[in-house]
């Protein structure tokens, strides 16, 4: 995605299972002028909306009921066109919010294909920042065989609004 496109252009997906949450990001993306949001309550609804509106940017809960942000961000980078190529929305960059900062879920995060990870709470001023990376910096998506998303290898940084950021290799 070019940074050339305004904010107000930008369709984005809330995925969090927290009716409240939802209504945060809501409102702060709403703020920023993003007037395109959908919402879904998990994964599984998530991945519905993605794939009927295939939004420029996807904002979910890591741990969620029936089905979890690492599910859908592993469902949504495994996307394929209807004649079994690799879709090229798969790419969409995908912010993960979190309560859990540990080690082992950026990790996770990381190498199930997550763009940017973001332990909560967040401040309209960190979701701001980080929505902007995402659609000024584009991360290289690479692709083998069993395995489509950002280099499990690169660098994934856990952002908290209150601390210096959290990072992790």
């Amino acid at each position: 995605m070019s940074s050339k496109v305004t904010l107000g252009a930008l369709k984005v997906l809330v995925v969090d299972d927290s009716e409240t949450m939802r209504s945060l990001l809501t409102a702060l993306l709403t703020t920023m002028g993003i007037s395109q949001i959908l919402c879904a309550r998990d994964g599984d609804e998530g991945l519905g909306l993605f794939v009927e509106s295939h939004p420029d940017i996807v904002i979910t809960d890591g741990a969620m009921s029936p089905t979890s942000g690492y599910a859908l961000t592993r469902a949504i980078r495994n996307l394929c066109t209807p004649d079994g190529g690799r879709s090229k929305a798969a790419d969409v960059p995908i912010l993960m919010l979190s309560g859990h900062g540990e080690r082992q879920n950026v990790e996770q995060a990381r190498d199930d294909g997550v763009t940017d990870y973001i332990i909560k709470p967040v401040t309209a001023n960190l979701l701001y920042e980080r929505v902007m990376a995402a659609i000024a910096d584009p991360i290289h998506i690479i692709e083998t065989e069993n395995y489509r998303g950002p280099s499990p290898r690169r660098r994934l940084v856990a952002h908290n609004a209150f601390s210096d950021p959290l990072s992790e290799n």
